[in-house]
């Protein structure tokens, strides 16, 4: 990830103020939302569809799989689709859950839930932090 450009940096390279704004609009609105799936227990609410479907399983397969189970937290705003974007963000980058360990990458694009991941004992650890 890069670093936050200052307004002088979006000058020199000949864009205008409005762009500047426009664009921390942006960055703010997205840190907003992934703080919102990480404290809304989207996480936890993907492990447990996780553990419901076939081993492994593709992002597509969980995508759609959590989007039935939860279309509300996991559709894309005004469409009655999956949105890949919020569950990508739950499995990858530092704090996702293959990160943790929690699912298991076995080969590029699939992946499965660890042996003996138990949702519940995971929500009260995360509760007592």
């Amino acid at each position: 990830m890069t670093s936050q450009r200052s307004l002088w940096e979006y000058l020199e390279e000949g864009r205008s103020k409005t762009e500047f704004h426009e664009h921390a609009d942006k960055e703010r609105s997205r840190k907003q939302t992934f703080k919102r799936l990480g404290a809304g227990g989207h996480w936890l609410a993907l492990l447990r569809v996780a553990r419901t479907i076939g081993q492994p399983f593709t992002l597509n397969d969980i995508s759609v799989a959590v989007w039935k189970a939860h279309p509300e937290a996991f559709g894309m705003n005004g469409y009655s689709y999956p949105d890949n974007h919020k569950v990508h963000y739950i499995l990858y980058g530092a704090r996702g859950l293959i990160a943790k360990g929690i699912l298991i990458r076995v080969q590029q694009g699939l992946f499965r839930v660890a042996e003996g991941v138990d949702p519940d004992a995971l929500l009260q650890t995360v509760s007592a932090d």
